[in-house]
């Protein structure tokens, strides 16, 4: 079975890339953990266990959402109430003190990001399937010292929808690259009735506190989609303006290539692959993982879901070796 490095096929595939949780768990094993939504529940009472039960969901967006907005009917028609409200901050509670367990602080990270921009530059559109702020520390990063080459399309706190004249060149950054994200991320989050803003801070090693800070002063609705089957992640996708044009637009734009890094193929993403799909794609480069045993009949399974879905065959599958020199983090 060949497996290319990242040098042989690099200058064939530099439209987009799509970065999957392989990528974040590259830089930090806590990234492993199979469901945060586990993590989370071994800190909820058996009644909001329940809630997620009755609605079939592990969606935290939809769970907090309807607790608070449950919470201001009920206020509006003096029905009384002391429960979902104690709920939905005990449920809000319990996420942020997860995250702030799992997610590693700026310091601990930073040393990778001058060899992550130079991976992600080299693409005209990075869309990442991660909530965590990896991505996005690293292309504040770079900017600080090269101009705005990476932009996430939200201009002054809000997403712009005519997204496609930011791909110009803003001097002195030479390029540019567009960022994305499908299933939302930390530092998004939407309004308790409706609207996503982005939430930011003015110091890069802070902007995770700012971020939990900001959920629980401020009513904030994180905005990420990390768990469910493929169906209720499209449910979430749809129901929000963000990640319903990401989903609609970018993922299904037209363009000759893509790589994937870090990204299993899993079948709780099988509307990725559908938006992509409707892209034409032409080839795909692929990230192998070759210290998993089983690397060699995944691979087989990937292909397989390549050749059916993306209707892409050989020789335009390129699968490379995930840690070969110049990609990511190596």
């Amino acid at each position: 079975m060949k497996l290319y490095k990242w040098k042989d096929i690099k200058k064939h595939l530099n439209q987009n890339l799509l970065l999957g949780n392989g990528a974040s768990m590259a830089i930090d094993k806590r990234f492993s953990y199979r469901s945060l939504y586990q993590e989370v529940s071994k800190a909820l009472s058996k009644e909001l266990r329940g809630l997620f039960g009755h609605y079939d969901s592990t969606n935290f967006e939809f769970i907090l959402r309807l607790l608070l907005e449950t919470n201001q009917v009920n206020k509006i028609l003096n029905i009384e109430d002391d429960k979902t409200e104690r709920y939905y901050h005990e449920l809000r509670g319990a996420l942020m003190n997860t995250i702030r367990n799992i997610h590693p602080s700026y310091d601990e990270v930073k040393d990778h990001f001058d060899k992550i921009t130079k991976f992600l530059c080299r693409f005209n559109k990075v869309m990442s399937l991660n909530y965590d702020l990896l991505v996005y520390w690293a292309m504040l990063t770079y900017n600080d010292e090269n101009g705005q080459w990476f932009k996430d399309c939200f201009v002054d706190g809000k997403f712009e929808k005519d997204f496609r004249f930011l791909s110009n060149p803003q001097p002195p950054a030479k390029g540019a690259t567009l960022v994305f994200y499908p299933h939302g991320s930390l530092f998004l989050a939407t309004k308790p009735f409706g609207g996503e803003v982005k939430l930011s801070s003015t110091e890069k090693d802070y902007l995770l506190n700012s971020v939990l800070a900001k959920w629980e002063q401020e009513d904030y609705i994180p905005l990420f989609v990390s768990e469910g089957t493929s169906q209720e992640k499209l449910r979430s996708i749809t129901r929000n303006s963000y990640l319903n044009t990401v989903y609609d637009l970018v993922l299904a734009e037209h363009t000759d290539s893509l790589v994937t890094y870090g990204w299993s193929f899993g079948d709780q993403d099988q509307h990725i692959l559908t938006a992509l799909a409707r892209g034409k794609l032409k080839k795909i480069a692929i990230s192998v993982y070759t210290e998993d045993d089983d690397w060699k009949s995944h691979l087989d399974s990937v292909k397989d879901k390549v050749k059916q879905t993306l209707r892409i065959y050989e020789p335009n599958i390129y699968p490379f070796d995930a840690k070969s020199e110049g990609c990511w983090i190596y």
